[in-house]
């Protein structure tokens, strides 16, 4: 297996890795753990990646309190010889075919996207929100910006249905953007396409003490 590149370090250019690193570690909160898993589930490619990064445990050993380790070459070497570890494959729901929303995302909301509470929040944007306000899905019309830059916290969105852009590139289903709390709203994606664009949106407020989330996003784009 090439640890060298199944635990390169949450450094600038690899913000994606970073997320998938902390999920692999279980340190994200129940809606980012969720929707990174929701991720992985549209992107088999980075399932191998995830599985690799449990396999050792995570990346984030900064957290960890050293323990003397009995063996330690040894294990080691038994590591590395070890065969990749297979993709995780994604868990089975039940009507998966006609259902927009990723299992993770299913069970958190309880139900699919028709399932949802849905209110209108500006002309061609609607949201329904979960786990307190911290957690919500959004539906924008086609030309609009996507309501995700907030003061109060860094925000992970996954697109779920259309498309989407920024100055940075084009987002399609699947894809994670992360913006940082001193993102202008004019920095924000915009929809893009004939259809609309449908995310689930996670912000940690900054009031919080600092999580795994928010030092990826310090360390990648200065959030």
């Amino acid at each position: 297996m090439n640890y060298d590149i199944a635990i390169r370090p949450a450094t600038e250019g690899y913000p994606l890795d970073a997320l998938i690193a902390a999920y692999a570690a279980k340190t994200l909160s129940a809606p980012l753990t969720a929707l990174v898993a929701a991720h992985l589930e549209l992107r088999p490619e980075n399932r191998a990646y995830a599985a690799a990064l449990e396999a050792v445990h995570g990346v984030f050993l900064e957290e960890l309190r050293p323990v003397p380790l009995a063996g330690r070459d040894r294990r080691l070497v038994n590591i590395f010889a070890s065969p990749d570890p297979p993709p995780a494959a994604p868990e089975q729901c039940a009507h998966e075919g006609a259902s927009v929303l990723p299992c993770a995302l299913r069970r958190l909301a309880g139900g699919d996207l028709a399932d949802l509470g849905w209110s209108k929040r500006s002309s061609g944007v609607k949201e329904a929100t979960l786990q307190n306000g911290a957690a919500r899905f959004i539906s924008v019309g086609p030309g609009k910006r996507l309501p995700v830059t907030s003061d109060d916290g860094s925000t992970a969105v996954l697109l779920l249905a259309g498309a989407a852009t920024d100055r940075n590139g084009d987002y399609e289903r699947g894809d994670i953007i992360l913006v940082g709390h001193d993102a202008g709203t004019a920095d924000g994606p915009v929809a893009k396409g004939n259809t609309d664009c449908v995310c689930f949106v996670v912000t940690e407020s900054s009031a919080k003490e600092p999580g795994s989330f928010r030092r990826i996003l310090h360390r990648v784009i200065g959030g």
